[in-house]
């Protein structure tokens, strides 16, 4: 499996057209000779693992593209048995998942999620009477937070040990795996996901968070490729998102302030990362990234999995200090139930 940074030189311009139809000249441009041009594809860890350039790339861009992670039948599998689960879901407390929204949208049913498997729906799937405008398979947001740990299928794939390698060649020691999620990006009524740094949402004491970005599907500038803004990581983050102590005289959730971090547009420019179907995007939390609405007829289906170093207090880590997980964070698991962590690293 080969690493790819995709060349910001190339996709610098393409910043301008957030908002905005890419031509056809520059989609045809930045699809070409930023995506798809590194070579062979389908090259796997085990036999191509990361190296020292590869963790450069990444300490520098603050993401790495990782081509040909899974294979296009574990992909399959997975969008499958994501069917399944909807199938036999039985919906009895309907949950409306937004990035725009977190402090209002944010409900028990999503706090109780942490270690099992909850359905979520797109801001735009309930008409007003409260029934779904659709199929219910295509009105959901995500699919989460515990598919890693409940799931068979996504459990494997998870604790597959040439993922394990990747994220140690990154730096990381003994990192839990503290959430999981299938996102959908459905046709024409997929959300938005604003500018946001995943440490903000998973954070530790001092923030170490990894998000791996798995693409089931082709992810594309029409249907919600990642954005991204290299190097951003840089300058810290400005806030997490907590579990509210003065709650109920507010909301569940808020925001509170933990650094001087800059904000989204304060750091740099977006560029896009389109990716295959199999490839991996490996993303540091303090990294500003977003997702466009997906206004086209086809899916942008992933499976993404965040992890952070060890939480116990009592190992050190990838910044040679032990990370502690807050009391206060919107993620609890039960009390005295550990976070899973890679089976096969030591």
């Amino acid at each position: 499996m080969a690493a790819k940074l995709i060349p910001v030189s190339l996709v610098r311009a393409a910043s301008s057209c957030l908002g905005a139809p890419l031509s056809a000249v520059l989609r045809r441009e930045v699809g070409r000779r930023a995506a798809f041009s590194s070579g062979p594809r389908g090259r796997s860890m085990a036999t191509m693992p990361l190296g020292a350039a590869d963790r450069e790339r990444f300490d520098r861009e603050g993401f790495l593209v990782v081509e040909g992670a899974l294979d296009k039948k574990t992909c399959q599998d997975m969008m499958t048995r994501v069917g399944e689960l909807i199938s036999a879901w039985q919906p009895e407390h309907l949950s409306v998942f937004s990035t725009k929204q977190e402090m209002r949208q944010t409900d028990e049913y999503f706090l109780e999620s942490s270690d099992k498997i909850h359905f979520f729906l797109e801001e735009k799937a309930l008409a007003a009477d409260g029934s779904f405008t659709t199929d219910k398979a295509l009105c959901l947001n995500k699919v989460g937070h515990g598919l890693h740990e409940q799931d068979p299928l996504f459990r494997s794939v998870t604790q597959r040990p040439e993922i394990a390698q990747a994220v140690s060649a990154l730096g990381y020691i003994s990192p839990d795996l503290v959430q999981s999620m299938y996102i959908f990006k459905q046709p024409h009524i997929g959300g938005e996901v604003v500018t946001h740094q995943d440490s903000t949402f998973l954070y530790t004491d001092p923030p170490s968070c990894l998000g791996l970005w798995f693409a089931l599907e082709d992810a594309t500038l029409e249907n919600g490729c990642l954005w991204a803004i290299p190097g951003s990581h840089k300058g810290g983050i400005s806030e997490v998102f907590h579990r509210n102590p003065d709650y109920p005289q507010g909301p569940l959730c808020t925001f509170r302030a933990v650094g001087e971090g800059a904000t989204g547009g304060d750091v740099g420019e977006l560029v896009p990362l389109p990716v295959k179907q199999g490839d991996l995007v490996m993303i540091h939390g303090a990294v500003h990234h977003m997702s466009k609405e997906n206004t086209s007829s086809k899916s942008r289906h992933t499976f993404q999995v965040h992890l952070v170093e060890d939480t116990s207090g009592t190992r050190v880590g990838i910044d040679g200090v032990p990370h502690v997980w807050p009391s206060d964070n919107w993620l609890q698991y039960p009390k005295s139930k550990p976070f899973p962590k890679f089976e096969s690293l030591p």
